[in-house]
């Protein structure tokens, strides 16, 4: 997820994804949305505690890390019930989650694969909302992805950010949305997902302007601040903040409105990064207001995360929260997103807070158990000394080993450090090249392949 340093991988995709977007509220008829009708409440079952998001990311037409395709889709490889016995039925004991991303729907059907093996397994269908990425109104964005409407009549994003037009292998979204099968069947999903809006959304500080420029500090930030393409840009930095929780309530209303009854649960994604630091406004005026001197330096900004952290990105989650759970849309779970090399004990304190406030509000805590490329190299791994998360060179020499010895290491991280806990949402993911596997290659009894790797984190979570 960029210009300051560390590049966490979420940063990279979210980068990726963002890139051209556009929006305009003076033009886009669409845009800017009425209040709408309250919905009632929306009745979930309890959130499960172990899910699974097999690397298919990778396979999309718009996001190729290494310039190509690296794995098949999700039906051709787990759709074979008989690769992954032993994860299916971990992820029946803890009433998990297969995940897939929402342009995977499209090459999924309805009457073979992974759709029916869960519905006979009795597992959850969760799937991630990659649009909410985009500097598009929450409104746009829901009658974009659940129902294939233009933007304004005219915006295609599925053409223009996600490069799918016109496909040959799959539906086109266009006119339908994400949930529409390869055998032409709406597809009501058990969860959905939205990927992360802030800070990704908020605007970025150049260090050297805001040490260097004269006047004062509002005329030193207006200088620092820079245009992050997005219309957003330009408001007060709370009332930003506003309208992108707004966005979520906007998106909600419109599956409501599609889904009804069948409503899904609600899971957000949040990250765990220093660049809440370096884009919390807020943050930024009480270091300053504290230290005057020390922004003065711009080699101090990237450390401000280390040396001044606010936390605010605590307080920012929270009142998402309370603002869907006041609209009727309590979300079951959120689950963090963590730059696992940037920080241990910044993203310790930042997940033990979250941790105390999400109990609170009744909400499950849930981790992204993912690897930390491309902050690792690919023949790298991190490894757990019974203290902390470490970088090493990858003994095996295998890249998939060394996915699968990584999150091992933050499972055995998490719960060394007290952080994991019964109850909260353990999710093995990947968000990059590695592993790469396909067809057969998926068989967990095979090192290195995903499941087989979900298998052992899932061992540790459990103590056996």
């Amino acid at each position: 997820m960029k210009k300051i340093k560390i590049l966490p991988v979420f940063f990279a995709a979210v980068l990726l994804f963002t890139s051209g977007c556009k929006s305009d509220p003076d033009t886009d008829p669409g845009g800017e949305p009425g209040p709408g009708p309250e919905p009632g409440p929306v009745e979930t079952p309890a959130p499960g505690t172990f899910s699974f998001a097999p690397n298919q990311l990778a396979a999309n037409v718009w996001y190729q890390p290494e310039g190509r395709l690296i794995n098949g889709h999700v039906d051709e490889s787990f759709g074979n019930a008989g690769l992954w016995p032993e994860l299916i039925s971990r992820l029946k004991e803890t009433d998990g989650y297969f995940s897939v991303f929402a342009a995977e729907i499209g090459y999924m059907s309805t009457e073979t694969g992974v759709i029916p093996l869960l519905k006979n397994e009795g597992l959850r269908l969760s799937v991630e909302l990659p649009g909410f990425t985009q500097c598009l109104y929450g409104t746009d964005l829901g009658e974009a992805e659940l129902n294939g409407k233009a933007v304004g009549g005219t915006d295609n994003i599925f053409q223009r950010i996600f490069q799918i037009s016109n496909p040959t292998d799959r539906p086109d979204p266009d006119g339908k949305g994400w949930f529409y099968s390869s055998d032409r069947e709406d597809v009501v999903p058990d969860q959905i997902l939205f990927d992360e809006r802030m800070p990704n959304l908020c605007p970025e500080f150049d260090a050297e302007k805001l040490a260097y420029t004269e006047g004062t500090w509002q005329e030193r930030k207006n200088a620092a601040r820079r245009n992050n393409f997005c219309f957003y840009f330009g408001m007060e930095f709370n009332e930003l903040l506003d309208r992108l929780r707004q966005d979520y309530v906007d998106f909600l209303r419109v599956a409501k409105t599609k889904w009804g009854d069948r409503m899904p649960e609600i899971g957000i994604h949040w990250n765990v990064i220093a660049a809440w630091e370096w884009r919390d406004e807020n943050g930024i005026d009480v270091v300053n207001s504290l230290y005057p001197d020390y922004l003065k330096d711009p080699g101090n900004f990237g450390r401000m995360a280390l040396t001044y952290p606010q936390y605010n990105s605590v307080e920012y989650c929270n009142m998402l929260i309370d603002e869907l759970d006041a609209a009727g849309f309590k979300p079951s779970t959120v689950l963090f997103d963590v730059d696992w090399i940037y920080s241990v004990p910044y993203l310790t304190e930042v997940l033990l807070r979250h941790k105390t406030e999400l109990k609170a509000r009744g909400i499950q805590m849930g981790i992204n158990i993912v690897e930390a490329s491309p902050s690792l190299g690919e023949y790298q791994e991190l490894y757990y000394d019974g203290n902390t998360l470490s970088v090493r060179d990858g003994v095996s020499g295998n890249k998939n080993i060394c996915y699968e010895n990584t999150v091992k290491a933050i499972m055995q991280f998490l719960v060394g450090s007290g952080i994991y806990e019964e109850g909260m949402q353990i999710r093995v993911t990947s968000w990059t090249g590695r592993p790469e596997e396909t067809g057969d290659e998926v068989d967990e009894s095979r090192e290195g392949s995903m499941a087989h790797a979900a298998n052992e984190v899932y061992r540790i979570m459990k103590g056996i």
